[in-house]
């Protein structure tokens, strides 16, 4: 009796001592992280949530109004003009950097020396920093000394456009910027997932006498189908919230032709001092974010792996 009351304790301490391990020890190691995203991310989500709901110019005590700041949302011309802006540049990267990373990856993947260094050329761009590449490409754009001399010298006059003072071609060539310093890092994620495929699909597939398009079509792209996911969800979050480009090249102009939500949100708070509308500005613009993730998420469910 004595053994087994002796055995049954070893056996209590040790399931002690493994509980404390597995539930206690991770959250007292991790702790230090939560503490700082508690302050860093929390803090000033409530602080958002909370200027959302009032009328402040920045100096004076805020003025709870409720939710007129959203109502006001659907009488704001800019902001309505600038949410269209954020679906154009969506659209822009959903098609131009995708399709041009997917086919540079896939020539890539194909070369049998020097690998190493094709990667690396493609990559370069985007560790350059965004400022950087913003005011490279201001001279690229810029009339006097840019593209548009070189293309005057070589006779194309017909691509000698207004690149950033014309409202019909502001938006994107911003996003062409954007889009050259991105597309590098999607060119990462696609020859990653083109290692990962299984080569004998393709070698059934040319046995029996499939070409490369088709091979392309119904064997790879179909493989590739959970990075692509994963890369389209990046992007349309990623879409809604830039600001970056547009507020170095063109600060949202000409008039309001490439203001995003981003950008019109800091004009708002910093140079309009109504940090209460910006809240509401952010939080609409954070909304659009969720849903998106709430809609892939509703996709993996029905078997679209992300």
């Amino acid at each position: 009796m004595e053994v087994s009351a002796v055995t049954s304790t070893k056996t209590v301490r040790k399931s002690n001592k493994r509980k404390w391990k597995q539930t206690i020890l991770p959250w007292i190691l991790l702790s230090p992280t939560l503490v700082l995203l508690l302050l860093v991310v929390g803090g000033p989500l409530v602080g958002t949530l909370w200027l959302a709901f009032t009328d402040w110019n920045g100096i004076a005590n805020p003025e709870f109004i409720g939710f007129e700041n959203f109502i006001r949302l659907f009488s704001d011309h800019v902001f309505f003009a600038a949410l269209l802006n954020n679906v154009k540049w969506m659209g822009f990267f959903l098609t131009v950097p995708v399709i041009l990373s997917l086919s540079v990856a896939l020539l890539i993947s194909k070369v049998k020396f020097g690998k190493m260094f094709y990667r690396m050329i493609v990559f370069i761009p985007y560790i350059v920093a965004t400022v950087v590449t913003a005011k490279i490409w201001l001279w690229m754009y810029n009339p006097y000394v840019g593209l548009n001399v070189k293309f005057e010298e070589w006779g194309l006059d017909w691509l000698a456009l207004p690149w950033l003072e014309d409202g019909k071609y502001a938006l994107f060539s911003v996003a062409l910027a954007d889009g050259w310093h991105f597309y590098g890092f999607l060119v990462v994620l696609f020859l990653v997932a083109l290692q990962q495929i299984d080569k004998s699909l393709e070698e059934a597939a040319l046995v029996e006498g499939a070409n490369k398009l088709q091979i392309f079509f119904h064997v790879v792209l179909p493989q590739l189908r959970p990075t692509l996911v994963l890369i389209y969800m990046l992007l349309i979050i990623w879409s809604f919230a830039a600001f970056d480009y547009v507020f170095v090249m063109t600060q949202g102009g000409p008039g309001n032709a490439s203001e995003l939500i981003a950008t019109y949100m800091y004009d708002l708070a910093i140079y309009g001092q109504q940090p209460g509308y910006a809240s509401a500005v952010a939080l609409t613009m954070g909304l659009f974010s969720i849903l998106v993730i709430v809609g892939f998420g509703y996709l993996k469910k029905k078997g679209w792996d992300v």
